[in-house]
């Protein structure tokens, strides 16, 4: 197996992944086009797309941060003819009834709980995404995000380091809509809107927070 990227995140969740696929698969190189590298510190050969696609019986995960960027890459995988690899976490913390789509990635860290669906090609790298919680394709959960149960996350949605979704309910679960960013920390009690950016711990709108910073600084009643 090959990891697409050869650099931050990428490298760590490598690790990750070559010790879940310990004495199954072995890990043969880093993939980035635009590395000038001949090999990774560690030793590992760094190859560029052409080399990958000569190599023969190996499948290639994509750990890359970004949800359009890592959507690019597995349709670049796909038409190479390049298959493309997921991991399900440590079968001790993610419950084998959740359902996982082609290419997701979930850390060995990671708990998972029951009545869970993730889509195509996202990224967990969350502490725990708890049950009935459905993930669309190609989000990424960043390191120490929680997801709580009962949530509902859209496409491409990013959710940032620390951040939190708390519990919705059967009747009325959380929603996060399609392209959606949920910032670093940010604690979202509510729906959030496609396409919108919440953020501070009260995971406000960008445009709210704009709007009580101007609030803040407007001069009060009988101020010079």
């Amino acid at each position: 197996m090959a990891c697409f990227g050869a650099s931050g995140t990428c490298v760590q969740v490598a690790l990750d992944l070559a010790y879940q696929a310990r004495g199954v698969s072995d890990f043969v190189a880093y993939v980035a086009d635009d590395d000038p590298r001949d090999s990774h510190p560690d030793g590992t050969p760094i190859l560029d797309f052409d080399q990958l696609v000569e190599l023969a019986d190996t499948a290639v995960f994509v750990p890359i941060h970004d949800p359009a960027g890592r959507r690019a890459v597995f349709e670049r995988l796909a038409s190479a003819g390049v298959p493309i690899l997921g991991a399900a976490g440590s079968p001790h913390l993610a419950d084998p009834r959740a359902q996982l789509g082609e290419g997701v990635i979930v850390t060995c860290t990671t708990r998972v709980g029951f009545g869970t669906t993730i889509g195509r090609g996202t990224i967990v790298l969350s502490d725990i995404v708890a049950h009935d919680v459905n993930i669309g394709e190609f989000c990424t959960l960043a390191v120490s995000s929680v997801v709580l149960g009962h949530v509902n996350i859209g496409r491409d949605v990013f959710v940032g380091a620390g951040a939190v979704i708390k519990n919705g309910t059967a009747r009325r679960p959380i929603t996060i809509g399609d392209g959606a960013i949920i910032g670093v920390g940010a604690v979202v009690d509510r729906d959030v809107a496609p396409g919108e950016t919440v953020i501070s711990p009260r995971a406000v709108s960008v445009a709210e927070w704009q709007a009580m910073r101007a609030a803040a600084r407007r001069p009060k009643t009988g101020e010079q």
